[in-house]
Protein backbone atom coordinates (compact mmCIF):
# COMPACT_ATOMS: atom_id res chain seq x y z
CA UNK A 1 0.00 0.00 0.00
CA UNK A 2 1.50 3.17 -1.29
CA UNK A 3 1.73 5.47 2.15
CA UNK A 4 1.26 8.81 0.18
CA UNK A 5 -2.12 8.18 -0.57
CA UNK A 6 -3.08 8.19 2.78
CA UNK A 7 -1.67 11.50 3.99
CA UNK A 8 -3.45 14.71 3.90
CA UNK A 9 -1.29 17.50 4.69
CA UNK A 10 -3.15 19.52 7.20
CA UNK A 11 -3.66 18.86 10.99
CA UNK A 12 -7.29 20.18 10.63
CA UNK A 13 -8.36 17.68 7.82
CA UNK A 14 -6.57 14.81 10.12
CA UNK A 15 -8.88 15.72 12.94
CA UNK A 16 -12.23 16.50 10.83
CA UNK A 17 -11.83 13.24 9.13
CA UNK A 18 -10.82 11.12 12.05
CA UNK A 19 -13.84 12.48 14.14
CA UNK A 20 -16.47 11.54 11.63
CA UNK A 21 -15.10 8.25 10.55
CA UNK A 22 -15.31 7.23 14.18
CA UNK A 23 -19.23 7.93 14.79
CA UNK A 24 -20.26 5.14 12.48
CA UNK A 25 -18.35 2.28 10.72
CA UNK A 26 -14.86 3.54 9.90
CA UNK A 27 -15.48 4.36 6.04
CA UNK A 28 -13.61 3.04 3.64
CA UNK A 29 -11.47 5.52 2.21
CA UNK A 30 -7.79 4.53 1.87
CA UNK A 31 -7.08 5.12 -2.07
CA UNK A 32 -6.88 7.29 -4.58
CA UNK A 33 -8.10 5.47 -7.68
CA UNK A 34 -10.89 5.25 -9.65
CA UNK A 35 -13.37 2.02 -9.28
CA UNK A 36 -11.31 -1.08 -9.96
CA UNK A 37 -13.34 -4.30 -10.69
CA UNK A 38 -16.36 -2.47 -9.64
CA UNK A 39 -19.58 -3.96 -11.26
CA UNK A 40 -21.79 -2.00 -13.24
CA UNK A 41 -24.06 0.39 -11.64
CA UNK A 42 -27.55 -0.29 -12.05
CA UNK A 43 -27.91 2.52 -14.44
CA UNK A 44 -26.51 1.86 -17.44
CA UNK A 45 -25.69 4.46 -19.92
CA UNK A 46 -28.11 3.44 -22.62
CA UNK A 47 -30.81 3.64 -19.62
CA UNK A 48 -32.94 6.62 -19.62
CA UNK A 49 -34.96 6.47 -16.80
CA UNK A 50 -33.63 6.67 -13.68
CA UNK A 51 -34.26 3.54 -11.16
CA UNK A 52 -35.96 4.72 -8.10
CA UNK A 53 -34.77 2.94 -4.47
CA UNK A 54 -36.08 3.89 -1.53
CA UNK A 55 -33.63 3.72 1.48
CA UNK A 56 -33.74 3.52 5.47
CA UNK A 57 -30.73 4.29 6.81
CA UNK A 58 -28.61 5.75 9.96
CA UNK A 59 -27.14 9.06 10.19
CA UNK A 60 -24.78 10.31 12.93
CA UNK A 61 -24.45 13.95 11.58
CA UNK A 62 -26.18 17.07 13.41
CA UNK A 63 -29.00 17.30 10.95
CA UNK A 64 -30.20 15.31 7.78
CA UNK A 65 -29.11 15.82 4.14
CA UNK A 66 -31.18 18.19 1.93
CA UNK A 67 -32.45 17.02 -0.64
CA UNK A 68 -30.50 18.92 -3.02
CA UNK A 69 -27.29 17.49 -1.50
CA UNK A 70 -24.30 17.89 -3.75
CA UNK A 71 -23.26 14.58 -2.97
CA UNK A 72 -26.19 12.57 -3.07
CA UNK A 73 -26.89 14.31 -6.61
CA UNK A 74 -23.46 12.78 -7.85
CA UNK A 75 -24.19 9.72 -6.49
CA UNK A 76 -27.64 9.61 -8.67
CA UNK A 77 -26.05 11.07 -11.39
CA UNK A 78 -23.11 8.09 -11.50
CA UNK A 79 -25.34 5.25 -10.51
CA UNK A 80 -28.56 6.41 -12.77
CA UNK A 81 -30.68 6.35 -9.90
CA UNK A 82 -33.56 8.37 -8.06
CA UNK A 83 -32.37 7.81 -4.48
CA UNK A 84 -35.49 8.71 -2.07
CA UNK A 85 -33.48 8.43 1.23
CA UNK A 86 -35.12 8.61 4.95
CA UNK A 87 -32.35 9.26 7.40
CA UNK A 88 -32.84 8.34 11.23
CA UNK A 89 -30.64 9.84 13.98
CA UNK A 90 -29.11 6.75 16.16
CA UNK A 91 -31.36 7.30 19.17
CA UNK A 92 -34.69 6.77 17.43
CA UNK A 93 -33.37 3.98 14.86
CA UNK A 94 -33.96 0.81 16.56
CA UNK A 95 -37.93 1.94 17.21
CA UNK A 96 -37.95 3.16 13.17
CA UNK A 97 -36.55 -0.07 11.98
CA UNK A 98 -39.02 -2.04 14.57
CA UNK A 99 -42.35 0.36 13.55
CA UNK A 100 -41.15 -0.30 9.95
CA UNK A 101 -40.96 -4.27 10.29
CA UNK A 102 -44.33 -4.30 11.96
CA UNK A 103 -45.90 -2.22 9.12
CA UNK A 104 -44.64 -4.56 6.56
CA UNK A 105 -44.36 -1.35 4.36
CA UNK A 106 -40.71 -1.79 4.11
CA UNK A 107 -38.77 0.02 1.74
CA UNK A 108 -36.00 -1.20 -1.37
CA UNK A 109 -33.08 -1.40 1.36
CA UNK A 110 -33.87 -1.14 5.15
CA UNK A 111 -31.13 -1.26 7.23
CA UNK A 112 -31.07 -3.79 10.28
CA UNK A 113 -28.26 -2.67 13.03
CA UNK A 114 -29.32 -4.83 15.31
CA UNK A 115 -29.52 -8.35 13.59
CA UNK A 116 -30.00 -9.81 17.13
CA UNK A 117 -33.82 -8.63 17.07
CA UNK A 118 -36.52 -11.53 17.41
CA UNK A 119 -38.89 -9.80 15.25
CA UNK A 120 -36.50 -9.62 12.69
CA UNK A 121 -34.88 -12.71 12.42
CA UNK A 122 -38.51 -14.67 12.46
CA UNK A 123 -39.19 -12.39 9.87
CA UNK A 124 -35.84 -13.77 7.63
CA UNK A 125 -36.89 -17.07 8.71
CA UNK A 126 -39.85 -16.19 7.21
CA UNK A 127 -38.90 -15.16 3.90
CA UNK A 128 -39.98 -11.67 4.42
CA UNK A 129 -36.85 -10.75 2.66
CA UNK A 130 -34.37 -12.02 -0.43
CA UNK A 131 -32.08 -14.77 0.76
CA UNK A 132 -28.99 -13.40 -1.15
CA UNK A 133 -26.27 -16.19 -0.11
CA UNK A 134 -26.01 -16.91 -3.73
CA UNK A 135 -26.86 -14.00 -5.73
CA UNK A 136 -24.66 -11.65 -3.90
CA UNK A 137 -21.50 -13.92 -5.17
CA UNK A 138 -21.78 -12.36 -8.43
CA UNK A 139 -20.50 -8.54 -7.32
CA UNK A 140 -17.31 -8.56 -6.54
CA UNK A 141 -16.46 -5.20 -4.63
CA UNK A 142 -19.20 -7.21 -1.93
CA UNK A 143 -17.12 -10.41 -2.12
CA UNK A 144 -14.19 -8.76 -0.79
CA UNK A 145 -15.49 -8.16 2.79
CA UNK A 146 -14.02 -10.62 4.86
CA UNK A 147 -15.52 -14.35 5.64
CA UNK A 148 -16.31 -13.14 9.41
CA UNK A 149 -18.57 -10.61 7.75
CA UNK A 150 -20.71 -12.68 6.37
CA UNK A 151 -20.52 -15.25 8.71
CA UNK A 152 -21.70 -13.14 11.70
CA UNK A 153 -24.90 -11.91 9.48
CA UNK A 154 -25.72 -15.02 8.18
CA UNK A 155 -29.41 -16.27 9.76
CA UNK A 156 -29.00 -20.47 10.43
CA UNK A 157 -26.38 -20.27 7.22
CA UNK A 158 -28.56 -17.94 4.92
CA UNK A 159 -27.73 -14.25 4.17
CA UNK A 160 -30.86 -12.09 3.81
CA UNK A 161 -29.04 -8.80 4.02
CA UNK A 162 -26.17 -6.45 2.16
CA UNK A 163 -23.40 -6.40 5.24
CA UNK A 164 -22.91 -2.73 6.54
CA UNK A 165 -19.12 -3.74 6.39
CA UNK A 166 -16.60 -2.22 8.82
CA UNK A 167 -12.92 -3.69 10.07
CA UNK A 168 -12.65 -6.09 12.36
CA UNK A 169 -8.83 -4.77 14.07
CA UNK A 170 -8.18 -1.30 15.71
CA UNK A 171 -10.94 -1.13 18.36
CA UNK A 172 -10.67 0.41 21.68
CA UNK A 173 -7.54 -0.44 23.62
CA UNK A 174 -5.21 1.78 25.47
CA UNK A 175 -4.17 5.20 23.50
CA UNK A 176 -1.20 6.41 26.03
CA UNK A 177 0.44 9.19 26.10
CA UNK A 178 3.88 8.17 24.51
CA UNK A 179 5.61 11.26 25.31
CA UNK A 180 5.24 10.69 28.90
CA UNK A 181 6.62 7.13 29.02
CA UNK A 182 9.74 8.90 27.68
CA UNK A 183 9.65 11.88 29.95
CA UNK A 184 9.38 9.35 32.82
CA UNK A 185 12.20 6.58 30.96
CA UNK A 186 9.56 3.67 30.76
CA UNK A 187 8.51 1.06 27.84
CA UNK A 188 5.44 0.99 26.27
CA UNK A 189 3.37 -1.58 28.79
CA UNK A 190 2.38 -5.09 27.65
CA UNK A 191 0.57 -6.64 30.89
CA UNK A 192 -2.17 -6.03 32.99
CA UNK A 193 0.97 -5.63 35.50
CA UNK A 194 3.34 -3.52 33.25
CA UNK A 195 -0.02 -0.88 32.90
CA UNK A 196 -0.77 -0.83 36.35
CA UNK A 197 3.23 -0.10 36.86
CA UNK A 198 2.41 2.68 33.98
CA UNK A 199 -0.62 4.06 35.51
CA UNK A 200 1.05 4.75 38.94
CA UNK A 201 4.47 6.51 37.51
CA UNK A 202 1.72 8.46 35.40
CA UNK A 203 -0.08 9.24 38.84
CA UNK A 204 3.17 10.01 41.23
CA UNK A 205 5.00 11.75 38.66
CA UNK A 206 1.98 13.83 36.72
CA UNK A 207 3.95 14.43 33.32
CA UNK A 208 2.30 17.52 32.29
CA UNK A 209 2.09 18.81 36.14
CA UNK A 210 -1.63 19.12 36.39
CA UNK A 211 -2.92 18.28 40.44
CA UNK A 212 -4.87 15.28 41.19
CA UNK A 213 -3.26 13.39 37.91
CA UNK A 214 -4.47 9.88 37.55
CA UNK A 215 -3.12 6.70 34.79
CA UNK A 216 -6.24 5.47 33.40
CA UNK A 217 -9.86 7.29 32.87
CA UNK A 218 -12.26 5.73 31.45
CA UNK A 219 -15.81 5.27 32.72
CA UNK A 220 -18.82 2.32 32.21
CA UNK A 221 -21.92 1.38 31.52
CA UNK A 222 -25.14 0.36 32.73
CA UNK A 223 -24.93 -3.24 31.70
CA UNK A 224 -20.61 -3.91 31.25
CA UNK A 225 -17.48 -2.26 32.15
CA UNK A 226 -17.38 -0.11 29.29
CA UNK A 227 -14.06 1.45 28.52
CA UNK A 228 -12.53 -0.82 31.13
CA UNK A 229 -14.10 -3.85 29.46
CA UNK A 230 -10.38 -4.20 27.61
CA UNK A 231 -8.86 -5.44 30.77
CA UNK A 232 -11.73 -7.79 32.14
CA UNK A 233 -11.54 -9.13 28.86
CA UNK A 234 -7.49 -9.56 29.21
CA UNK A 235 -7.54 -11.14 32.32
CA UNK A 236 -10.19 -13.52 31.20
CA UNK A 237 -8.85 -13.94 27.88
CA UNK A 238 -11.76 -13.85 25.83
CA UNK A 239 -14.16 -10.93 24.46
CA UNK A 240 -17.13 -10.42 26.65
CA UNK A 241 -17.89 -12.44 29.42
CA UNK A 242 -19.04 -15.90 27.47
CA UNK A 243 -15.98 -17.90 26.21
CA UNK A 244 -15.99 -21.03 24.34
CA UNK A 245 -14.26 -24.09 26.89
CA UNK A 246 -13.91 -27.15 25.47
CA UNK A 247 -16.07 -26.21 22.29
CA UNK A 248 -19.32 -25.05 24.74
CA UNK A 249 -19.87 -21.16 25.64
CA UNK A 250 -18.74 -20.66 29.52
CA UNK A 251 -19.98 -17.77 31.19
CA UNK A 252 -16.63 -16.39 32.82
CA UNK A 253 -18.61 -14.64 35.59
CA UNK A 254 -17.93 -17.08 37.57
CA UNK A 255 -14.58 -17.95 36.42
CA UNK A 256 -11.66 -17.22 39.12
CA UNK A 257 -9.98 -14.76 35.98
CA UNK A 258 -12.79 -12.40 36.44
CA UNK A 259 -12.40 -12.11 40.15
CA UNK A 260 -8.83 -11.12 40.09
CA UNK A 261 -9.87 -8.86 37.53
CA UNK A 262 -11.77 -6.62 40.35
CA UNK A 263 -9.09 -7.49 42.56
CA UNK A 264 -7.26 -5.26 39.99
CA UNK A 265 -9.83 -2.57 39.16
CA UNK A 266 -9.93 -2.72 43.35
CA UNK A 267 -6.42 -2.00 43.74
CA UNK A 268 -6.26 0.74 41.33
CA UNK A 269 -9.52 2.71 42.63
CA UNK A 270 -7.64 2.54 45.79
CA UNK A 271 -4.54 3.90 45.27
CA UNK A 272 -6.44 6.03 43.04
CA UNK A 273 -4.75 5.54 39.70
CA UNK A 274 -8.55 5.38 37.92
CA UNK A 275 -11.36 8.08 38.76
CA UNK A 276 -13.11 7.93 41.53
CA UNK A 277 -15.91 8.93 40.39
CA UNK A 278 -15.80 5.89 37.17
CA UNK A 279 -19.33 5.05 37.70
CA UNK A 280 -20.93 8.41 36.93
CA UNK A 281 -18.57 9.79 34.12
CA UNK A 282 -19.34 10.04 31.20
CA UNK A 283 -17.95 9.64 27.42
CA UNK A 284 -16.57 12.95 27.16
CA UNK A 285 -16.03 13.90 30.93
CA UNK A 286 -13.60 11.46 30.75
CA UNK A 287 -12.03 12.18 27.98
CA UNK A 288 -11.80 15.70 29.23
CA UNK A 289 -9.51 14.46 31.83
CA UNK A 290 -6.77 13.25 29.02
CA UNK A 291 -7.28 16.62 27.25
CA UNK A 292 -6.51 18.46 30.65
CA UNK A 293 -3.04 16.46 31.01
CA UNK A 294 -4.44 14.80 33.98
CA UNK A 295 -4.98 11.35 32.54
CA UNK A 296 -2.11 9.73 30.40
CA UNK A 297 -4.13 6.28 29.03
CA UNK A 298 -7.86 6.35 27.34
CA UNK A 299 -9.12 3.43 25.70
CA UNK A 300 -9.98 4.21 22.05
CA UNK A 301 -9.76 3.66 18.41
CA UNK A 302 -6.01 4.19 16.38
CA UNK A 303 -7.94 6.55 14.42
CA UNK A 304 -8.45 8.71 17.51
CA UNK A 305 -5.13 9.43 17.85
CA UNK A 306 -4.62 12.85 15.81
CA UNK A 307 -7.92 14.29 17.59
CA UNK A 308 -6.41 13.57 20.88
CA UNK A 309 -3.05 15.29 20.26
CA UNK A 310 -4.79 18.33 19.29
CA UNK A 311 -7.29 18.08 22.43
CA UNK A 312 -4.42 17.96 25.01
CA UNK A 313 -2.52 20.62 23.01
CA UNK A 314 -5.42 23.09 23.29
CA UNK A 315 -5.79 22.47 26.79
CA UNK A 316 -2.11 22.31 27.81
CA UNK A 317 -0.42 24.44 25.86
CA UNK A 318 3.14 23.99 27.29
CA UNK A 319 2.58 19.82 26.38
CA UNK A 320 3.77 17.93 22.98
CA UNK A 321 1.81 15.14 23.74
CA UNK A 322 2.15 12.29 21.77
CA UNK A 323 -0.34 9.41 21.64
CA UNK A 324 0.35 5.93 20.58
CA UNK A 325 -2.11 2.90 20.41
CA UNK A 326 -1.43 -1.06 22.63
CA UNK A 327 -2.59 -3.37 20.17
CA UNK A 328 -2.83 -5.87 22.79
CA UNK A 329 -2.64 -6.43 26.22
CA UNK A 330 -1.43 -10.28 27.65
CA UNK A 331 -3.26 -10.90 30.88
CA UNK A 332 -1.95 -12.91 33.78
CA UNK A 333 -2.11 -16.53 32.22
CA UNK A 334 -0.02 -14.79 29.40
CA UNK A 335 -2.55 -14.88 26.88
CA UNK A 336 -2.24 -12.00 24.47
CA UNK A 337 -5.82 -9.98 24.40
CA UNK A 338 -7.23 -7.75 21.54
CA UNK A 339 -10.42 -7.34 20.73
CA UNK A 340 -11.73 -8.79 17.04
CA UNK A 341 -15.16 -6.37 15.83
CA UNK A 342 -17.67 -8.96 14.60
CA UNK A 343 -16.89 -7.20 11.11
CA UNK A 344 -20.37 -5.53 10.70
CA UNK A 345 -22.81 -2.77 12.29
CA UNK A 346 -25.90 -4.56 10.83
CA UNK A 347 -26.89 -5.07 7.09
CA UNK A 348 -29.23 -3.46 4.08
CA UNK A 349 -32.57 -6.13 4.12
CA UNK A 350 -34.22 -6.13 0.45
CA UNK A 351 -37.91 -6.62 1.15
CA UNK A 352 -39.21 -9.81 -1.30
CA UNK A 353 -41.81 -7.79 -2.15
CA UNK A 354 -38.93 -6.35 -4.32
CA UNK A 355 -39.07 -7.88 -7.85
CA UNK A 356 -35.72 -10.14 -9.01
CA UNK A 357 -34.54 -7.74 -11.64
CA UNK A 358 -34.33 -4.72 -9.16
CA UNK A 359 -32.56 -6.65 -6.38
CA UNK A 360 -29.68 -7.36 -8.88
CA UNK A 361 -29.90 -3.61 -9.63
CA UNK A 362 -30.56 -2.75 -5.77
CA UNK A 363 -26.86 -5.35 -5.12
CA UNK A 364 -25.37 -3.69 -8.15
CA UNK A 365 -26.08 0.00 -6.70
CA UNK A 366 -24.60 -1.06 -3.20
CA UNK A 367 -21.31 -2.87 -4.87
CA UNK A 368 -20.65 0.29 -6.61
CA UNK A 369 -20.83 1.77 -3.51
CA UNK A 370 -17.86 -0.31 -1.86
CA UNK A 371 -15.78 0.26 -4.89
CA UNK A 372 -13.09 2.53 -4.52
CA UNK A 373 -14.54 5.22 -6.58
CA UNK A 374 -18.07 4.81 -4.46
CA UNK A 375 -16.30 4.90 -1.25
CA UNK A 376 -14.16 7.54 -2.18
CA UNK A 377 -17.03 9.68 -3.63
CA UNK A 378 -19.21 8.80 -0.36
CA UNK A 379 -16.31 9.81 1.98
CA UNK A 380 -14.33 12.50 0.08
CA UNK A 381 -16.55 14.23 -1.65
CA UNK A 382 -16.27 15.76 -5.42
CA UNK A 383 -12.52 17.03 -6.78
CA UNK A 384 -12.22 20.74 -6.73
CA UNK A 385 -15.72 20.75 -4.80
CA UNK A 386 -15.11 19.21 -1.37
CA UNK A 387 -11.37 18.41 -1.96
CA UNK A 388 -8.40 19.29 -4.19
CA UNK A 389 -5.37 17.24 -4.54
CA UNK A 390 -1.67 18.50 -3.95
CA UNK A 391 0.66 15.66 -5.35
CA UNK A 392 -1.38 12.07 -4.25
CA UNK A 393 -2.47 14.12 -0.92
CA UNK A 394 -5.87 14.85 -1.18
CA UNK A 395 -6.95 18.16 1.16
CA UNK A 396 -10.42 19.34 2.24
CA UNK A 397 -11.61 22.43 1.40
CA UNK A 398 -12.72 25.32 3.20
CA UNK A 399 -16.48 24.94 2.03
CA UNK A 400 -16.08 20.87 3.17
CA UNK A 401 -14.43 21.48 6.50
CA UNK A 402 -17.83 23.68 7.13
CA UNK A 403 -19.95 21.65 6.03
CA UNK A 404 -19.89 17.89 7.43
CA UNK A 405 -23.29 17.19 5.24
CA UNK A 406 -21.06 15.88 2.19
CA UNK A 407 -20.22 12.80 4.00
CA UNK A 408 -23.68 11.43 4.29
CA UNK A 409 -23.25 9.01 1.73
CA UNK A 410 -20.83 7.16 3.93
CA UNK A 411 -23.50 5.58 6.12
CA UNK A 412 -24.57 3.77 2.95
CA UNK A 413 -21.48 3.13 1.13
CA UNK A 414 -18.84 1.60 2.33
CA UNK A 415 -15.71 -0.88 1.02
CA UNK A 416 -13.78 -3.34 3.46
CA UNK A 417 -10.32 -1.42 4.50
CA UNK A 418 -8.39 -3.86 6.80
CA UNK A 419 -6.98 -0.30 8.00
CA UNK A 420 -9.70 1.65 8.37
CA UNK A 421 -9.05 2.60 11.71
CA UNK A 422 -5.58 4.16 11.15
CA UNK A 423 -6.07 8.26 11.35
CA UNK A 424 -6.39 9.85 8.23
CA UNK A 425 -3.96 12.73 7.69
CA UNK A 426 -0.46 11.40 9.94
CA UNK A 427 3.03 11.13 8.80
CA UNK A 428 4.08 8.19 6.81
CA UNK A 429 5.76 7.25 9.64
CA UNK A 430 3.19 7.06 12.18
CA UNK A 431 0.98 5.75 9.51
CA UNK A 432 3.33 3.19 9.03
CA UNK A 433 3.57 2.14 12.62
CA UNK A 434 -0.21 2.18 13.10
CA UNK A 435 -0.53 -0.27 10.38
CA UNK A 436 1.47 -2.46 11.96
CA UNK A 437 0.00 -2.63 14.99
CA UNK A 438 -3.14 -3.39 13.24
CA UNK A 439 -1.06 -6.48 12.14
CA UNK A 440 0.11 -7.10 15.32
CA UNK A 441 -3.64 -7.02 16.68
CA UNK A 442 -5.07 -9.32 14.00
CA UNK A 443 -2.15 -12.11 15.03
CA UNK A 444 -3.80 -12.37 18.17
CA UNK A 445 -7.24 -11.05 18.51
CA UNK A 446 -10.50 -12.67 19.79
CA UNK A 447 -13.92 -12.22 18.20
CA UNK A 448 -16.86 -13.08 20.63
CA UNK A 449 -18.65 -16.36 20.42
CA UNK A 450 -21.84 -14.56 20.68
CA UNK A 451 -21.52 -13.15 16.95
CA UNK A 452 -24.40 -13.93 15.24
CA UNK A 453 -25.88 -16.21 18.17
CA UNK A 454 -28.94 -15.50 19.98
CA UNK A 455 -31.14 -16.42 23.22
CA UNK A 456 -34.63 -15.74 23.81
CA UNK A 457 -33.84 -15.73 27.38
CA UNK A 458 -31.32 -13.27 27.06
CA UNK A 459 -33.27 -11.09 24.64
CA UNK A 460 -36.54 -10.80 27.93
CA UNK A 461 -34.09 -10.91 30.90
CA UNK A 462 -30.44 -10.63 29.76
CA UNK A 463 -30.42 -6.45 30.25
CA UNK A 464 -31.68 -7.17 33.94
CA UNK A 465 -28.98 -9.72 35.06
CA UNK A 466 -26.39 -7.71 33.23
CA UNK A 467 -27.28 -4.14 35.01
CA UNK A 468 -26.94 -6.31 38.39
CA UNK A 469 -23.73 -7.84 37.92
CA UNK A 470 -22.09 -4.47 36.41
CA UNK A 471 -23.48 -2.38 39.74
CA UNK A 472 -22.25 -5.77 42.06
CA UNK A 473 -18.75 -5.08 40.15
CA UNK A 474 -18.95 -0.99 40.57
CA UNK A 475 -19.47 -1.86 44.07
CA UNK A 476 -16.72 -4.27 44.85
CA UNK A 477 -14.12 -1.94 42.88
CA UNK A 478 -15.60 1.19 45.33
CA UNK A 479 -15.10 -1.12 48.04
CA UNK A 480 -19.01 -0.67 49.42
CA UNK A 481 -19.09 -4.47 49.32
CA UNK A 482 -16.15 -7.26 50.18
CA UNK A 483 -14.77 -9.86 47.70
CA UNK A 484 -16.46 -12.70 49.90
CA UNK A 485 -19.39 -10.70 48.94
CA UNK A 486 -18.95 -11.28 45.76
CA UNK A 487 -18.50 -14.99 45.93
CA UNK A 488 -22.04 -15.05 46.70
CA UNK A 489 -23.56 -13.33 44.65
CA UNK A 490 -22.34 -15.42 41.51
CA UNK A 491 -23.24 -18.22 43.45
CA UNK A 492 -26.85 -17.19 43.29
CA UNK A 493 -26.52 -16.42 39.73
CA UNK A 494 -25.34 -20.53 39.21
CA UNK A 495 -28.46 -21.87 41.58
CA UNK A 496 -30.69 -19.19 39.02
CA UNK A 497 -32.43 -21.15 36.63
CA UNK A 498 -32.95 -18.50 34.42
CA UNK A 499 -29.97 -16.60 34.27
CA UNK A 500 -28.23 -20.48 33.48
CA UNK A 501 -30.91 -20.81 30.85
CA UNK A 502 -29.18 -18.29 28.98
CA UNK A 503 -25.94 -20.15 28.51
CA UNK A 504 -27.56 -23.37 27.73
CA UNK A 505 -29.20 -21.31 24.86
CA UNK A 506 -26.36 -19.44 23.26
CA UNK A 507 -25.02 -22.73 23.65
CA UNK A 508 -27.81 -24.34 20.88
CA UNK A 509 -27.31 -21.59 18.51
CA UNK A 510 -23.54 -21.96 18.76
CA UNK A 511 -23.71 -25.51 17.81
CA UNK A 512 -26.07 -24.53 14.97
CA UNK A 513 -24.07 -22.08 13.93
CA UNK A 514 -20.78 -24.04 13.78
CA UNK A 515 -22.42 -26.74 12.08
CA UNK A 516 -23.68 -24.77 9.19
CA UNK A 517 -20.08 -23.59 8.04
Amino acid sequence: MNLKKRTVLTLTVMVTTALALSACSGGGNRSNGAGSGAQQAPGKPAETKPLDVSILSIYYQKEPPSKDNAVLKEVEKRTNTNLNITWVAPNNFSEKVNVTLASGDLPDLMLVTDIANASFRTMAKQGAFWDLTEMIKSYPNLMKFPDITFSNTKIEGKLYGIPRVRPTEGNAQPLIRADWLTKLNLKMPETTEDLYKVMKAFKESAPDGQKDTIGLSGYVNQNDMGQFGFIENSFIGNSGKYKVIDGKITDMTFSSEMKQSLEWFRRAYKEGLIPQDFALLKHNQAKDLVFAGKAGIFPDKPNQEPAMVQGVASAVPSSKPDFAWMPYLIGPSGTKYAAKGNGHFGMFVISKKVPEDKVKKLLAFLDYGASDEGSDLANYGMKDVHFTLQGDNRVLTDAAKNDPSFQFMQNIFMKFDKYANVALGMTPELTKRDMAYIDAAEKVSIPSPLDGVTSPTAQKLGSDYDKKIQDMKTKVIMEKVTLGDWDQFVAALKADANYMKIQEEYNAEYQKKASSK
